[in-house]
Parts: C-alpha cells; sequence; structure tokens
C-alpha cells in the first residue's frame, strides 16, 4: 500500500495493563475510504489498539501516524482531544449514553449552543438533526434517547462521532466502530451495516471490530487478525474463507466448515441442523444430539412454568423442562423470551401464575426463593444486569452464596469463600490478574466467564440463560458451549434464550419458539430447521395451548 492511500498507521504499539500484555508489538495500516476489520478472540487485543488509535489509551511503546497528503504527523499518544482534532473517532460497544436526555442534548452535550448565557434549544436540535438525520431521517431529535430502540441508540452514537466541530480540527476521517451490532437485532444490524457501507462511500474509513464473520465478509474489503496481543495477518476478505479466518484467530482448523443451514432429515435420520450448527458442535467437541426427547421425557422434571402472564409482554406461557435436558427458545426480538427469563426468576413484580421448581412453587416476591432453590439466571446484558463492576472478582462469584458458606453467628467464611473462588477460576478458566481483579479488568469473554461461573455448578440445578455467548468470540464460544452441556450432563436443566440460530440448533434438545409473548409452537427432531423456528417466530397470535398448523411442529 502507497502513502497516496494510507490513512493511518498503528506502528509496533505495545501495551500492558498490570501483569497483562495487551498488546506486543502491533503494526496494522488503514487505507482512506476502506471498511477494516479487525478480529481475533477476547483478549486478543482489538479493542485496546482501537482505543489506542483513537486516544483513550496511552501506548507504552510505539506511534500511530495519520497522512494527510504530503504531510505526516504524530497522534499524541493517550490524547483524545489530538485525535479527535485529527478526524480520529471511536463508537463503543457499550453505549455511552444518558437516557433521559434527548437526543439533542446527547448529541451536543460536549458543545451545547447558548443565547444570552441560556441553552439554544433552536440551534441544538437543528445541529443535531443536521448529524443523526445523515444516517436516519425518521429519529426525532427532541425525544428521550432512552425511548428509542437499541439500533437507534446505536446510530445516534454513530452521528455523535460524526460531528465535524473540533476546536482546531477537520471533520471525521477515521471511525472505530466496536462491536457495533452486539445489541441489535436482525434488522437494526442490516441497518447499521448500510450505514458502515455508506460512511465508507463518503470516504470515511472505518475499523470495524466484530465477532461476527458474516459482517465481516458482507462489508469489510480488508482483515487484520490478531492473537494474544499479537499481529498474526491482514489478508483481503475476498481472498479468505470463513475456515480460514477462524483457523488464524484460534490457531486450529475447523474440520467441518461453516455454511448455510441445510434442511431435511441427515441420512442417520437426526435432526438436520445445518453445516453453521455442526460446525459449533464440533468446534466444542459435542456429539451429535441424541434422539428427539429419549432420556428426558421419562427424567424428573425440575422446572414448571404454568399460566405466566405479564401482559402485554407475556401471555398464558406454559412449559416443563427435565433434569439434563437443554430447552431452547427462539423468536424475534420484543417476542417475550428475555421477559419470560425475568418472570421465572422473580424479577418481574406484575407477572402472575406459578413457577415450581422440584415440584413446589416459587415466592413471587423477588430472586431470593428462585436462588436458594438452586435457580441460576446469566441475564442477556452482562453490564448493566449481570456483574457488579465495584466489586472483585471474588465478590462477583461468591455474592449470592454468602450465606451458604458463612460460620457460626452468620459471619463470612473467607476461607470457604478462597477455595470457592478458586476452584471456580479453574474450572471455568476466566483469565484475571488475581481474585482481586475488577471485571472490567477483563475481556469480555471473560466477563461472560465469570457470570457463568457464578452460577454453575451443583449447587443450581436449573439454569437460565439469556443470550450466553452474545459478543464473545469463536474459540471462548467453544469453551462455553462445553460448560452448557457439562451442566446438562451433570442433571441441571437448562433453559436457552439465543437469537442465533446455529447456535439454538446445535445445543437444544427441544426448541420452543415465541411469538408476541406466546409459545407459538415446540420443535424437535427433524423438525428442528431454521426455517420452521422463523415461520413460528412470526405466525399471528394465538392461544399458547393451540397446535401450529403445519405438520412440521411437534404441539
Amino acid at each position: 500500500m502507497t502513502h497516496d492511500q494510507t490513512l493511518l498507521t498503528a506502528e509496533n504499539i505495545s501495551k500492558r495493563f498490570g501483569v497483562t500484555q495487551a498488546l506486543d508489538d502491533v503494526s496494522v495500516s488503514f487505507a482512506k475510504g476502506e471498511i477494516h476489520a479487525l478480529m481475533g478472540e477476547n483478549g486478543a487485543g482489538k479493542s485496546t489498539l482501537g482505543k489506542v488509535i483513537a486516544g483513550l489509551h496511552r501506548q507504552d511503546s510505539g506511534r500511530v501516524r495519520l497522512y494527510d497528503n504530503a504531510r505526516v504527523r504524530d497522534l499524541t499518544p493517550g490524547s483524545i482531544d489530538d485525535a479527535f482534532n485529527a478526524g480520529v473517532r471511536i463508537v463503543h460497544q457499550e453505549l455511552a449514553q444518558c437516557p433521559n436526555l434527548s437526543v439533542a442534548e446527547n448529541l451536543c452535550l460536549h458543545d451545547l449552543p447558548t443565547r444570552l448565557g441560556l441553552l439554544d434549544r433552536r440551534v441544538m436540535d437543528d445541529r443535531a438533526a443536521s448529524l443523526v438525520h445523515q444516517l436516519d431521517p425518521s429519529i426525532d431529535v427532541r425525544a428521550p434517547l432512552g425511548s428509542l430502540a437499541p439500533g437507534r441508540r446505536q446510530i445516534c452514537q454513530i452521528a455523535a462521532a460524526l460531528d465535524p466541530r473540533a476546536s482546531h480540527g477537520s471533520g471525521p476521517r477515521l471511525i472505530v466502530l466496536d462491536e457495533p451490532t452486539s445489541s441489535l437485532s436482525v434488522a437494526e444490524a442490516d441497518r447499521l451495516l448500510q450505514i458502515t457501507r455508506d460512511l465508507a462511500a463518503r470516504g470515511l474509513t472505518v475499523v470495524y471490530v466484530s465477532h461476527r464473520m458474516a459482517e465481516i465478509f458482507a462489508v469489510c474489503s480488508r482483515v487484520t487478525v490478531l492473537r494474544d496481543g499479537k499481529f498474526v495477518r491482514t489478508s483481503f476478505v475476498n481472498e479468505l474463507s470463513e475456515s480460514d479466518l477462524v483457523e488464524q484467530m484460534i490457531g486450529r482448523r475447523l474440520a467441518t466448515p461453516t455454511g448455510r443451514l441445510r434442511e431435511g432429515p441427515d441420512a442417520g435420520g437426526r435432526a438436520a441442523i445445518g453445516t453453521d450448527a455442526s460446525a459449533l458442535r464440533e468446534l466444542a467437541g459435542i456429539d451429535s444430539p441424541p434422539p428427539p426427547t429419549v432420556g428426558h421425557a421419562k427424567s424428573k422434571i425440575k422446572l414448571e412454568v404454568r399460566d405466566l402472564n405479564s401482559p402485554p409482554k407475556l401471555r398464558g406461557v406454559n412449559l416443563t423442562l427435565h433434569a439434563g435436558e437443554i430447552l431452547g427458545v427462539g423468536g424475534l426480538v420484543g417476542s417475550g423470551r428475555s421477559e419470560l427469563l425475568d418472570a421465572i426468576f422473580g424479577l418481574d413484580p406484575n407477572a402472575s401464575g406459578s413457577v415450581l421448581v422440584d415440584g413446589k412453587p416459587l415466592a413471587r416476591n423477588g430472586p431470593g426463593d428462585a436462588i436458594r432453590r438452586g435457580v441460576g439466571y446469566v441475564p442477556e446484558d452482562r453490564r448493566l444486569q449481570g456483574l457488579f463492576f465495584d466489586l472483585s472478582v471474588a465478590e462477583n462469584i461468591v455474592l449470592p452464596f454468602m450465606h451458604r458458606l458463612a460460620g457460626l453467628l452468620g459471619l463470612r467464611s473467607l476461607r470457604a469463600e478462597r477455595a470457592l473462588v478458586g476452584d471456580k477460576i479453574n474450572d471455568y478458566r476466566v483469565k484475571a490478574a488475581s481474585p482481586a481483579s475488577l471485571p472490567s479488568e477483563l475481556s469480555g469473554g471473560n466477563q461472560q466467564k465469570l457470570l457463568l461461573a457464578r452460577w454453575m455448578g451443583r449447587a443450581t440445578s436449573v439454569l437460565l440463560l439469556d443470550e450466553p455467548t452474545r459478543g464473545i468470540d469463536v474459540g471462548t464460544k467453544a469453551e462455553v458451549y462445553k460448560l452448557i452441556h457439562q451442566a446438562s450432563d451433570m442433571g441441571a436443566a437448562v433453559l436457552l434464550v439465543s437469537s442465533e440460530m446455529p447456535e439454538l440448533l446445535a445445543l437444544s434438545d427441544r426448541i420452543l419458539v415465541m411469538c408476541n409473548g406466546r409459545i407459538s409452537g415446540e420443535l424437535t427432531g427433524t423438525h428442528m430447521t431454521q426455517a420452521n423456528i422463523l415461520r413460528l417466530a412470526t405466525a399471528d397470535s394465538r392461544p399458547a395451548a393451540t397446535p401450529p398448523a403445519a405438520p412440521a411442529v411437534n404441539p
């Protein structure tokens, strides 16, 4: 690549956090107007490199150089102002916004317009509209940001990065998008991918950090892979296969290539879960699934839900879950899947109906009784709902179980807690500098394994999992899949919500599909296909007891 084509280079970048070497002599160049992917396992250094480029982190060694025609200059290490003024922006994975303020207030917080010492709302609204309407003209800049869907909130965050108002500099020239679609629905993600293409067509360089293979192949021209903080390779995307990319990321090749889901029974009469799902099972070292419901129908019922209602989110939901069974829950965003798990765990005060564990009803006044009865919950958003970021790794693990570990007079038994924490960190391979580390010091994948480590174990007989692999890499996914199956093999009953259909098909013994707050159908065996899940997910609302019309469904 010539200097005429190059916009920015990161040269010999190294960065250490305590004992963790996040980046080790990494060099990457980014061309003008390209969409350049950064990929690697969790903890590989992708987000750290993006933050060094944008000035959020100060590198220990190396430099970031910006090429402006014949002029070349080094960006000031660790200076977000210098990077911003030079046109280098970043959009974070976790939405950094104020939901109680309007869209316009969020976009103009850094430079609120005033008139006679008072906020000039007309100018503020006009300025915000000029930014956000480039991407989505339908967004009302006067509406509270928290009232928007996640996809539109992400669009607003990208719009803020397009703001040309900088005290000494120019408009945006390079934008780092860190896992931009990790919390979006399929439709929202598709819209964001189109916005990414449009930005590149306008001449902006996009550094695209993602774990989603399909997105990389859909929008990126080149991809750089990092592994354990070191540079592996930069390649043109159109010269790679998915298996090539996985091999670069994790250091070994999958024997089964990934591809589109196929339908119909295979030669062995099992559910034809598709090559995507087959590859996931092989990556995790999971044997082919048993014949549908064999062993589970006769095993003990661990969880029973009777007529669970919380209008308009849930309407007459009934289900049973057996010991050792993994019951998948599919459906579109807003179908009621996450709300179902919240209600089962006791987090929805408006829910009515019965939830029984081992045949005995749970108290409906909070999650305390569920925890005491061996129910564990890994929620969708580990940052807002799952982990306590002001507490240590050790405290995050033991917090729900301190009463079980307490000694005489209810005093904490530090010896018992240390033993439990040590076992959990080793068993679930949580990579942390020490048990005293904060969750914020861990990669996203290790944060997810920390959350799983809290709830998985002999004390948990019913495990509720909501998007357990969201935002983690293919290698960590394999570890999570193994942990889920280990829990099932030990007799835990697992209720699994996932928006990734290959994952749902690969892990589940049965699949329930939700639509408009109801169970619209149940799939087993050869009927567990992507087409059937989508058909039931978009079915008209009907009472849960009414069997679906299509013969492919077992009501």
